[in-house]
């Protein structure tokens, strides 16, 4: 890989970044939202049923097992997202390592005894 390869992945691997930067964003703003829906329709529905504690739990667990599918979806997919990020972080560092290393090579040529 030329320097000018280099550049271009570098480059590459930002706009990558950055997308999964947004992407990192939008699912995040999607699990704070069905959590929240899931914790509001749970307690309506704890508060709504009659009897002991852990009946008033199971009756409110039931009636929102939707709710809570996709607050536990929504966190999964926040985690790969970020994940995500982590691991364009990761090779982006790498590609700078290299670009790193051209450059002192260079500059050892050229100053070199």
């Amino acid at each position: 890989m030329n320097p000018s390869d280099l550049q271009e992945q570098i480059l590459a691997y930002a706009q990558m970044l950055d997308e999964a930067l947004a992407f990192l964003r939008g699912q995040t703003v999607k699990y704070a939202d069905s959590d929240n829906a899931y914790r509001l329709a749970h307690a309506r529905a704890y508060l709504a049923s009659d009897g002991p504690v852990n009946e008033r739990k199971a009756t409110a667990d039931l009636a929102t097992d939707k709710e809570r599918h996709a607050a536990h979806l929504a966190e999964g997919m926040r985690q790969a997202a970020l994940e995500a990020v982590r691991s364009r972080r990761a090779q982006l560092s790498a590609l700078q390592t290299l670009a790193n290393s051209y450059r002192a090579e260079a500059e050892f040529v050229r100053t070199a005894p």
